[in-house]
């Protein structure tokens, strides 16, 4: 069984992880979940929390495709079906050297 076909098969029950508040927002819910989602743009902080899989990490900018490539080398980050942002696609907060 190839990696997309079992990564795109409804799980049984949801995952009490799949619910990440910020902002009011969370991950997306659906039969068929996403290879990588981006949770929703929070103005206060440098990274996006990301959901790889069954893990979710936070990740700058310069972090995401990097990481992305990684674990699913083949993934084309343009495909709305395998990648899902919530909201503002490919932006993060605005963070400048020094702040913590």
């Amino acid at each position: 069984m190839s990696l997309l076909h079992r990564h795109k098969t409804p799980a049984a029950k949801p995952r009490v992880d799949d619910i990440v508040d910020s902002e009011g927002g969370g991950f997306h819910h659906a039969a068929r979940q996403p290879m990588v989602d981006v949770a929703p743009y929070a103005s206060d902080g440098r990274y996006r929390l990301v959901r790889l899989g069954d893990h979710t990490e936070p990740l700058a900018r310069e972090e995401f495709v990097p990481r992305i490539h990684q674990l699913y080398p083949q993934l084309d980050l343009d495909d709305a079906e395998m990648v899902h942002w919530a909201d503002r696609p490919w932006e993060w907060p605005t963070w400048h050297p020094g702040q913590a």
